[in-house]
């Protein structure tokens, strides 16, 4: 998929959701995969403001070890930091440090290439399956402790 813009978003957000809805993750992980993959393509965004041939392809994979997205910049130039003003430095640097420990903080595994112009998310949803049976497994718990309570009154 081929998104162009800030304005083509909803496009990375609607493939999101159909990925999610096909693998059956309806919980608060959705919200995870939605808000990590949306806020790595800002940052690649981010990083060629001026350049607006700039597009950034996202592809999806499904692994042993989840569901792994992956976010390319292609185009855009690449800005010297010699020509660049030292505090619009500085202050980029800080936003993007900040959009990424969120990136970090909601993704299992995140890969950054070297030139920053790609960067890897892997979401681990096998551990999905063991929280669900655990639930299951107290709501069991809950269940039996109460009828015996009912029982044990009678």
């Amino acid at each position: 998929m081929v998104i162009t813009g800030h304005k083509e978003l909803g496009k990375l957000e609607r493939f999101v959701e159909e990925v999610c809805e096909y693998y059956n993750i309806h919980n608060d992980y959705f919200g995870n995969i939605l808000l990590a993959t949306t806020e790595a393509a800002e940052i690649l965004f981010s990083l060629n403001e001026e350049d607006d041939s700039s597009k950034i392809f996202i592809k999806f994979d499904r692994s042993r070890k989840g569901m792994v997205f992956t976010i390319k910049l292609k185009g855009g130039e690449e800005i010297e930091e010699a020509q660049e003003d030292i505090l619009d430095r500085e202050i980029r640097r800080h936003r993007l440090s900040r959009d990424i420990y969120i990136v970090k903080a909601l993704a299992d595994e995140i890969t950054i290439s070297v030139n920053a112009k790609n960067i890897i998310l892997v979401f681990y949803v096998s551990s999905m399956n063991f929280e669900k049976s655990l639930y299951r497994i107290n709501q069991l718990k809950e269940y039996w402790e109460k009828k015996e309570n009912v029982i044990e009154k009678k």
